[in-house]
């Protein structure tokens, strides 16, 4: 009887330091598992940066030209194709051509921007839908519009129109005039050169004031333009007008004078836009006066690149230094907590 009790007493005294062993594992495990979700924390709140960083440095914004609804420029056409292998020199772009069928959120995929150039045909509700899509999802995106006058007209800036119609925008459009039983657009002209036709107008000073939009304008002090305006009010998101001496020309023959613009950016959320109300002027097409392509002529490949540029910097913007520190110093503390916490365990403490 003794010995039972004695073994009994023995036993508890067993479970008791059992006890209080399973006590101090629990203590540890906890201790561990929060460590480990505070580095988890800090990981997702400095992963963001660093992979913002990385892609900058990958070298591997996809842009896609849309080339599928008819375009007047085109490198299918042999008439687009120095503002495309332009990018040959600068590897940090891959480029895709979309030359066919509808657009789909597959012929998006991995792509950094999307680039439409004066479409001639109408966009499908699917397409339009996909664009919209890629836009909420960040996606960057460049329209560029064309001139129209009378006898000639290029491109079709109501097709543009219907792009911007389903983004949560409605501050800018591609100006439009009824005309014939059509919707179509106008062309900037310099009325100080009596000039009918946009060819070889000079706009000077491309007005770039916002900070926004300073790589926009980055050593471009001149282009030639032949495009039309946009209509707006949206001060803000202009980059240029026309000369002080231009105005626009509806093809109904309405004039809108008060330097147009024709070149604007801004942003939907975390997506770039940028509208240009000009293709030929970054086309093959030959400069009448000036034997040079639209490209070639004074600042207009420089303003070319620039557009790019702006229009593929990261969706993460750069922390501030002192919040970079901050989440370091908090790291490497988290870490050192963890290794002090696993010390603790292996001495049986």
């Amino acid at each position: 009887m003794q010995l039972w009790e004695k073994d009994l007493k023995f036993s508890t005294g067993q479970v008791c330091l059992a006890l209080v062993d399973l006590e101090s594992l629990v203590a540890s495990v906890h201790r561990q598992t929060a460590f480990a979700m505070l580095l988890v924390g800090l990981l997702m709140l400095t992963m963001p940066h660093l992979s913002a960083n990385a892609y900058a440095e990958e070298g591997q914004v996809t842009i896609v030209f849309d080339m599928s609804h008819d375009q007047s420029f085109s490198p299918l056409k042999h008439n687009f194709t120095q503002a495309v292998d332009f990018f040959r020199n600068h590897t940090e772009y891959f480029i895709r051509i979309h030359s066919a069928g509808e657009l789909s959120a597959q012929n998006l995929s991995r792509a950094r921007i999307l680039v439409v150039t004066n479409p001639a045909r109408n966009f499908s509700s699917t397409e339009l839908q996909v664009v919209s899509n890629f836009v909420a999802s960040g996606g960057a995106l460049f329209l560029l519009g064309d001139y129209q006058v009378t006898e000639r007209r290029i491109g079709n800036p109501a097709a543009l129109n219907q792009i911007l119609e389903r983004l949560p925008e409605d501050r800018i459009r591609f100006t439009t005039v009824r005309y014939a039983n059509q919707t179509q657009g106008d062309a900037v002209v310099d009325a100080a050169h009596n000039l009918t036709l946009p060819f070889n107008v000079r706009i000077d000073g491309t007005g770039i004031t916002a900070e926004t939009r300073e790589t926009i304008g980055l050593g471009v002090g001149e282009v030639l333009l032949a495009g039309g305006s946009l209509a707006t009010n949206w001060t803000d998101s202009i980059v240029s007008r026309g000369a002080s001496t231009s105005q626009a020309v509806a093809i109904n023959g309405d004039v809108i004078a008060g330097q147009p613009a024709w070149l604007a950016a801004f942003w939907i959320g975390s997506a770039r836009i940028v509208l240009c109300t000009s293709t030929t002027m970054f086309s093959d097409t030959v400069c009448v006066g000036l034997n040079q392509t639209w490209f070639q002529s004074v600042d207009n490949r420089v303003l070319w690149y620039n557009i790019f540029k702006w229009l593929s910097a990261p969706l993460v913007l750069n922390p501030a230094p002192i919040m970079i520190a901050f989440v370091a110093l908090a790291f490497l503390v988290g870490l050192g907590l963890f290794g002090y916490s696993f010390w603790l365990k292996k001495r049986g403490r």
